[in-house]
């Protein structure tokens, strides 16, 4: 383990040094910028909001940079060099450090328009803008929590590989599974209508529609029953409807097939049909795992309503 740890920091020490020289080109050219196009600013409050969404994006530039290169050389480590179950160990210590980069960088912003506003505008401006930054640092500080753990469930799902039980045999035998692929659904929001879900590892995004009759078979499933879903009760529950099923089954087992690893035949079809208007997600409901606190908060309310039968996993 010490020798694991004596690379990872290696690996920080190249991270520190790259993102020491972006941060001096970045700061270099915001204060040109500042320098340019505020220096005979007028002192009105979209004065001071312009001059803090400058500094913004560059501190959000900077985090960024930060969080892509030590997730990615990180990963080439695990793939490469460190072969025995560090995942949580070392992506809880890269979430430090990316936190602590956070801090410091959300500080040089406060710092920074809080002495570009003396004198020019009233406190209650700075205090307005003050609220802004917090809000920001929040923001900034949820979105990368969630990339590292998805990050960490990527190598859980990588390394989690076990034969089955005797009872998941049984059910496998009893319900006429197909698959053991496994599947994380992280509830992060949707972005430009879709959502993203780790299948075997990775990324996967899926529409926002196919992600709905994505979460229907998965709740069904998580019942224990075998996950039988019956075309009326999608038609009932508003899903979809008889005319367009064909079409979304088939664009939903287009979107994981791209990563369905593990399927009978190599038959890659995630979503199974049984005949009489019935179908299912072909997996074990112990290979599905999700972040319902997440999924809880979907801006979309059907999603949310159906999240609220998942079970609480430990």
């Amino acid at each position: 383990m010490n020798n694991n740890m004596n690379m990872l920091n290696k690996v920080f020490e190249i991270s520190d040094l790259l993102y020491s020289q972006e941060k001096e080109k970045s700061i270099s050219k915001l204060n040109d910028k500042l320098e340019r196009d505020f220096k005979s600013g007028s002192a009105t409050y979209n004065t001071l909001q312009a001059y803090f969404m400058v500094i913004l994006e560059i501190m959000k530039h900077l985090i960024n940079y930060r969080v892509a290169f030590d997730i990615k050389e990180v990963n080439n480590l695990i793939e490469t060099e460190i072969n025995k179950s560090p995942s949580s160990i070392i992506f809880k210590k890269v979430s430090k450090r990316v936190s602590q980069t956070i801090e410091e960088e959300f500080k040089y912003l406060t710092d920074e328009v809080t002495n570009f506003s003396k004198g020019l505008f009233p406190d209650y401006m700075l205090h307005w803008i003050n609220e802004e930054i917090a809000k920001e640092k929040i923001v900034v500080l949820k979105k990368t929590r969630t990339d590292i753990e998805i990050q960490i469930k990527r190598y859980e799902l990588r390394s989690d590989w076990k034969e089955l039980s005797e009872e998941q045999e049984k059910d496998y035998e009893k319900y006429g599974y197909d698959c053991k692929d496994r599947i994380y659904i992280p509830g992060t929001s949707s972005v430009n209508r879709n959502c993203i879900i780790l299948l075997n590892d990775k990324e996967i995004k899926i529409k926002d529609a196919n992600f709905l009759l994505l979460l229907r078979f998965v709740v069904e499933l998580k019942k224990g029953k075998g996950g039988k879903v019956h075309l009326n009760d999608l038609e009932k529950d508003k899903i979809i409807s008889s005319r367009t099923f064909p079409q979304y089954i088939d664009r939903l087992n287009n979107d994981l097939k791209i990563n369905v690893m593990f399927c009978k035949d190599n038959n890659k079809k995630l979503i199974k049909t049984l005949g009489s208007g019935c179908y299912q997600i072909s997996t074990h409901p112990d290979f599905i795992t999700y972040n319902k606190e997440k999924l809880l908060n979907h801006q979309d309310f059907h999603n949310r309503k159906l999240v609220e039968e998942l079970p609480s996993l430990k």
